[in-house]
């Protein structure tokens, strides 16, 4: 009895110290993020606990953060590793430095393609690129040297997976991990969260999905017309009756020149009523949305005179010391031209400006000292910079496929960029009225589910290359069936299949026909055939006979023996043809649909196998693969990163660099990293004559493997770009000055590093790939370290 007792003393005391330490760990996360956990947060980590994978689908700002941070908790108090992947360089900088503040500096690492700081450390941040390459180099569901003692993994931003370029990265990375790791995939709002959690669950193993649609700072939106700001929905969710319905107008467009600077000027002051209407309302601070950096700059330019205060004496004070702070001593900073509107609490935000200056915008406006900035949508699909208010300046935008409406997917990524948990009670998106729009359409956005989640799962030469490096041909088929995109199209199959069923069930009942003589029945296809032959043979006697041709005297005699043989038929005195001929034609277009539905399904079944080896098939032309193993070249094509590395690995394999400068190799590497295709881009700045050459025989080599590609039926992006060639060889010489580059191209800086960026990547993984020349080895390693200088030097 005693023992019992003791027994069960001991067993309360322990489920207490765990509840202690849960709890503890609770209020931990709690106090770290300033609020308590919501159901969907706790639920979430319950199931954490469980030791199953979690898919997280929230809108924007919900804190989802704080689950992960769950996570990074749990590995650091077991002694092992959570590895936190983001789709951007930029956010996995900022994910990094916020770690290093919470969990220090020891504890926290990261890699990108260029750095690699800490990399044993436990919290690990990376891209997701970066992650997928780990994988490529492992066994499907081992646990290679980099991966040791991994526990979790964080796939930050995962309805990334929509994005055409870049999806197919978290298909992968869910595909290829380890089947201990659990997977912590958070989301915004998707309307197919299910899906993707079943699928994650057959690949991977058992995940459950925890949704939210509440959004702890709810939305509240507004219209913007002449010159005030009214609600845009009603209390039910309707649009606002008040608004006056705007016909379609395209009057500005056809106004004389005088009447359109009379706008513009309109438009000056439309905007600083507009700031100055959100800044009394209490309204700031504010993204305000603009589809192009054009015009970013000219809605800047446009509030120059704004005539009142945005920012307070004690926050003026602030703005000033941390400007002096961060551009002290760094003159691409310091002499910025914009540098004079922060002091007024206005700044701009788009690629096309330099990161360093991006950074410093980010930190001024997530302190509250950077009261409106203009962005371009990239930045709602960027780094965390939350405000008071979203403003979405018009309702379409130029795409890849022309101007276009925006889709209820951009608007509600925009519009989740208002509201800050913690400070704001609500989040404003305030929609600017324009004349091509009605306000009805505004609120059809505003109250639109999210679009769903589609795979963009392709097999590429570096995918084919990896994997049969790993595995064979039985294995990667199984592989191929695993991903997102075929377990979409075999939920399409199971419906199709009923389709064809359909058919298959209706087909005999077309294809019986009612003969009056069962003795002697017809076939209705052949007496069908003989009027069709009867018809032709009549054409070509006519014809004959209008060119006095004496071998219509043949033909007579077929079509005599035609019409024997015909009118001898059963069907022909059978008063029930029509209805057979009638019969026949359904039972034709039925079986036409059933040989098209089994060969569709067919190739839905194998689509990415078929993808597979097809490329498989030209890596062979090209002595890649030999006997479905990579050769030493493949191997050494399979190191190299790039949208088409059988072109640039052609392209280094068949050149003679022998003769040519470091600086003039980055130009030729540049041709292969860019894909500058935009119009009205140009430079002054030409390339040398030996890189002309190279960038000639480059365009040789890429017709030989467009011509294989279509002989294989694949489109792979085949581009030289060499459009800024001349702009990279003039930056790698030693005395050239940034201003010496800007000033001879119409690119923004932003571009430039971009570019220079690039290239600057390939130049890396052409040193580091095996089996690859050592005079190449040492070209681009020369080359990457004339380039690696400020602004283009890229730092943590």
């Amino acid at each position: 009895m005693g023992t019992c007792l003791l027994y069960l003393l001991l067993t309360i005391l322990i489920v207490s110290g765990t509840l202690i330490k849960e709890k503890a760990l609770e209020k931990q996360i709690t106090q770290t993020t300033h609020f308590k956990l919501d159901p969907f947060q706790e639920e979430a980590i319950d199931a954490l606990k469980s030791g199953i994978s979690v898919v997280v689908s929230a809108p924007t700002g919900s804190g989802k953060t704080a689950i992960a941070e769950f996570v990074i908790e749990e590995a650091l108090k077991g002694h092992e590793r959570v590895f936190y992947t983001t789709p951007l360089k930029a956010l996995s900088n900022q994910k990094f430095h916020d770690f290093q503040k919470k969990y220090g500096e020891k504890k926290v690492g990261i890699l990108t393609g260029d750095t690699a700081v800490n990399r044993d450390a436990q919290i690990l941040v990376m891209t997701t690129e970066i992650y997928r390459n780990m994988l490529y180099g492992t066994v499907l569901g081992s646990v290679d040297e980099n991966l040791k003692k991994l526990r979790y993994l964080v796939l930050d931003e995962c309805h990334y997976m929509n994005d055409p370029e870049r999806g197919t990265v978290w298909e992968e990375s869910i595909i290829y991990s380890p089947i201990n790791v659990q997977i912590l995939a958070l989301s915004a709002t998707i309307a197919n969260a299910n899906e993707l959690t079943e699928w994650i669950t057959n690949v991977h193993g058992e995940t459950k999905l925890i949704e939210s649609f509440e959004r702890p700072v709810p939305l509240r939106f507004y219209y913007y017309k002449d010159h005030s700001i009214a609600p845009l929905l009603t209390t039910n969710g309707k649009l606002n009756p008040n608004l006056k319905e705007i016909k379609d107008s395209h009057k500005a467009s056809r106004l004389p020149y005088r009447e359109r600077d009379r706008l513009k000027k309109d438009f000056s002051s439309e905007m600083a009523d507009l700031i100055k209407e959100l800044n009394n309302k209490g309204f700031l601070p504010a993204i305000y949305f603009v589809f192009s950096r054009r015009g970013c700059e000219a809605s800047l330019r446009d509030c120059r005179n704004i005539g009142f205060n945005l920012l307070t004496h004690t926050e003026k004070g602030e703005l000033s010391k941390l400007i002096q702070e961060k551009t002290y001593g760094n003159e691409y900073l310091f002499r910025h031209k914009q540098l004079g509107y922060l002091y007024q609490g206005l700044a701009v935000h788009h690629a096309g400006q330099l990161p360093q200056w991006k950074t410093l915008i980010e930190e001024l406006f997530s302190k509250g000292l950077i009261k409106v900035v203009f962005a371009t949508e990239t930045l709602a699909a960027g780094i965390n910079m939350p405000a008071k208010t979203t403003i979405i300046s018009k309702l379409s935008k130029r795409g890849d496929l022309g101007h276009g409406e925006l889709t209820s997917n951009q608007f509600l990524q925009m519009s989740g960029r208002a509201g800050r948990r913690g400070m704001d009670k609500v989040g404003n998106v305030v929609v600017k009225h324009t004349n091509e729009h009605k306000p009805v359409f505004a609120a059809k956005l505003a109250i639109s589910p999210p679009n769903p989640l589609q795979s963009q799962f392709t097999p590429n030469y570096s995918m084919v290359l990896n994997l049969l490096q790993n595995h064979n041909i039985n294995e990667i088929k199984l592989l191929l069936q695993k991903c997102f995109g075929q377990y979409l199209i075999n939920k399409e199959i199971i419906e199709l299949k009923k389709e064809k069923e359909i058919l298959e069930s209706t087909l005999p009942k077309l294809m019986h026909y009612p003969c009056p003589d069962p003795q002697n029945p017809g076939d209705i296809r052949i007496f069908r055939k003989q009027e069709e032959k009867i018809k032709e043979v009549r054409r070509l006697i006519e014809m004959l006979e209008e060119q006095e041709n004496k071998e219509k005297n043949v033909f007579e005699e077929e079509l005599n023996e035609l019409l024997k043989i015909h009118h001898g038929f059963p069907c022909y005195p059978c008063p029930h043809k029509k209805d057979c001929f009638k019969k026949e034609k359904r039972a034709r277009k039925t079986e036409q649909e059933l040989k098209e539905l089994i060969k569709a399904m067919d190739n839905m079944e194998n689509y990415y196998l078929n993808r597979f080896l097809k490329i498989a098939n030209i890596l062979q032309h090209f002595s890649y693969i030999k006997n479905d193993i990579p050769t030493e070249i493949g191997i050494m094509a399979s190191s190299l990163r790039g949208e088409n590395i059988l072109l640039i690995t052609e392209v280094l394999q068949k050149s003679n660099f022998k003769k040519i400068l470091p600086s003039e190799f980055a130009a030729c590497i540049s041709c292969l990293a860019l894909d500058e295709n935009r119009p009205r881009i140009f430079t002054k700045l030409r390339v040398s004559n030996k890189v002309f050459d190279q960038i000639e025989n480059m365009n040789r080599i890429t017709k030989e493997i467009i011509r294989v590609q279509r002989n294989n039926d694949v489109e792979i992006s085949t581009n030289i770009s060499s459009i800024l060639s001349g702009l990279i060889e003039k930056w790698c010489h030693e005395d050239t000055k940034w201003e010496d580059v800007i000033i001879m191209t119409n690119l923004d800086e932003g571009d430039i590093v971009r570019a220079a960026r690039r290239t600057m990547d390939l130049l890396r993984h052409i040193k580091n790939a095996p089996y690859m020349k050592e005079e190449l080895k040492i070209l681009a390693k020369n080359a990457f370290d004339l380039m690696d200088k400020e602004p283009v030097k890229e730092m943590v």
